[in-house]
């Protein structure tokens, strides 16, 4: 009974704490952002980031790390039905190293131009 207790406030405390683990961005040029633009093919709006495909003109397929589902919801207000498939949108982020994997990550901009929404990161100085 005397270890219970402890045991139990740790338990609250390691579950109260959000993940401090995170995939590294090493493969990413963290400093440049490029803009890609065309459809959106497919939406994954699940934790630990939603995710996005999207098609080019020219056929090309491009997938895009936005931010957590929980983070986009309670902060941005972008719910799972903001965005559907087949919007056309123009979307900003930091590129994969490898041009071939055609990645994005950190996006800092969500256009969507037919009716002039848009997510966008304001960063601070």
């Amino acid at each position: 009974m005397k270890r219970a207790l402890p045991a139990a406030i740790v338990l609250v405390i390691l579950v109260g704490i959000p993940a401090a683990a995170h995939h590294s961005h090493a493969d990413f040029q963290l400093d440049r952002k490029v803009a890609v633009e065309g459809t959106l093919e497919a939406l994954r709006y699940a934790n630990p980031h939603v995710t996005l495909k999207i098609r080019t003109a020219d056929g090309i397929l491009y997938s895009a790390e936005w931010q957590a589902a929980w983070w986009l919801q309670y902060h941005a207000h972008v719910m799972l039905t903001t965005l559907r498939v087949g919007d056309h949108l123009i979307v900003s982020g930091s590129p994969a190293r490898d041009p071939a994997s055609r990645e994005l990550v950190r996006l800092t901009e969500v256009r969507r131009p037919r009716d002039g929404w848009t997510y966008r990161v304001v960063e601070e100085r």
